[in-house]
């Protein structure tokens, strides 16, 4: 054994003795020794093939990520383009959607997705006529009605694969309310999916402070004071988020907006 420590290996011929039964005693540790360290060798080697494989995987995985979320973000942005009106919101709905999704406490996983799939929040909004999407005055109950059917809309085109259930769950819920005065199906409570909730806040909170040929923006302590005075409408605990993070929300709104010249 000292042999051994010293040594990783020990040769026969190093073993030397006149008493037979100690000679046959230390001949069967030694095949032991040999047998083991061999078999460790093995493993060790096919250790090194499986972490060098894994290493191969994960980056073949973030390139795979990184081009799902080019492709997300380029449909996001051909959505956009269809809503002449909505600028650089899909943008600040990612980033405000990630950072209430942060302060809740998920896991960076789904922090992610919420980010990413957020994005798609509108992505019914392709079926909707341009000449209503874009219309410059108010829209008429029928024209409403329409434009309500995004979230259907939404749904249907992601889809029922599993891997996409936060996309789904935003698309077709982010217009449902905590108090159940929301639509497609008027679901209230925790009914409604919590990647919902946020993005149907932040949405609120984007359009509120947004301009648009039918009103002007608010400020963000009017669109607090709006969103807090319907503190029915949202879950409490996003509301108390957003109280208690309302300057960071202000910044972080601000730096995604143009500056005007």
């Amino acid at each position: 054994m000292k042999i051994y420590e010293e040594e990783r290996t020990v040769a026969s011929e190093k073993i030397s003795t006149n008493i037979k039964e100690i000679e046959t005693l230390s001949k069967g540790i030694l095949n032991l020794i040999n047998t083991v360290d061999s078999s460790y060798q093995q493993l060790r080697a096919v250790n090194e093939e499986l972490e060098s494989a894994y290493e191969e995987i994960e980056k073949y995985s973030l390139e795979i990520e990184d081009l799902y979320e080019f492709f997300v973000t380029e449909i996001a942005n051909i959505v956009e383009g269809f809503d002449a009106m909505t600028g650089n919101h899909v943008r600040r709905v990612q980033t405000l959607s990630k950072f209430f999704a942060s302060k809740l406490g998920f896991d960076k996983s789904t922090v992610n997705k919420i980010y990413l799939y957020s994005a798609l929040h509108d992505i019914g909004k392709i079926k909707i006529p341009k000449e209503i999407l874009n219309k410059p005055g108010s829209l008429t109950p029928k024209e409403w009605e329409i434009v309500k059917k995004h979230t259907i809309w939404g749904g249907e085109l992601l889809g029922s694969d599993e891997r996409l259930t936060i996309a789904r769950n935003i698309a077709l819920y982010h217009h449902e309310r905590w108090d159940g005065s929301g639509y497609p199906f008027g679901l209230s409570d925790d009914q409604i999916s919590i990647e919902a909730q946020i993005v149907g806040l932040v949405d609120v909170y984007d359009a509120l402070r947004s301009k648009r040929p039918y009103k002007n923006a608010l400020s963000h302590e009017d669109t607090l004071t709006v969103i807090l005075s319907n503190s029915s409408k949202f879950n409490p605990y996003l509301l108390k988020i957003l109280r208690e993070n309302e300057k960071e929300i202000a910044r972080i709104w601000e730096e995604g907006t143009p500056k005007m010249q």
